[in-house]
């Protein structure tokens, strides 16, 4: 079995600047492609765990997402880091009203989570998970992977008293947590 890092995406690997995709709209966050190289090296699967609203809300659409996800992949490879496997929840429960999707997917449901250890042989036991919201923490704990909550323009929003309750550090930025723990 693999071990992975599970990523959210916006607001922990890149800037989040609302529904960004296109490459022209990609910050990668403070030092977050050395993070990703220090994952990779270390024999972590890295796979992203995103939800993506915007295509139900009709910002944009599956392709280009998939689209920015490739150029992404290609910036990365510029730097010798990727990401082994990108899962993108494009359901939203207000918006979707075709229901062309699980919406099981879309976190903090664990779909997207079984998926990748579907594909890739996970040891959730083995895993970890960096996230900027509750929710993408809240299938981490379900799943008895290791999570770590980066702050964001989103941390007075959420809830502090369950991150104590289930015992998660918070941290300044995904190389933060590399830093200290691999």
């Amino acid at each position: 079995m693999n071990k992975a890092f599970f990523l959210d995406r916006d607001g922990t690997i890149n800037v989040d600047y609302d529904f960004v995709h296109k490459p022209s709209e990609w910050t990668f966050c403070r030092g977050a492609v050395d993070a990703i190289r220090t994952l990779n090296q270390s024999g972590y699967k890295t796979i992203v765990i995103t939800n993506q609203s915007g295509i139900s809300r009709g910002h944009f659409d599956l392709e280009q997402v998939h689209a920015l996800h490739s150029w992404v992949d290609e910036e990365l490879k510029k730097q010798n880091a990727w990401i082994d496997g990108w899962y993108i929840a494009a359901h939203h429960p207000e918006f979707d009203k075709k229901h062309e999707y699980d919406p099981a997917d879309r976190k903090p449901g664990t779909g997207m989570f079984m998926k990748a250890k579907k594909s890739f042989d996970i040891d959730f036991s083995e895993s970890f998970m960096a996230g900027d919201k509750i929710t993408d923490l809240i299938p981490a704990v379900e799943l008895g992977i290791k999570p770590y909550f980066v702050r964001s323009r989103f941390e007075a929003s959420q809830d502090k008293n369950w991150l104590k309750e289930n015992n998660i550090q918070i941290y300044d930025s995904l190389f933060e947590i590399v830093k200290a723990h691999f």
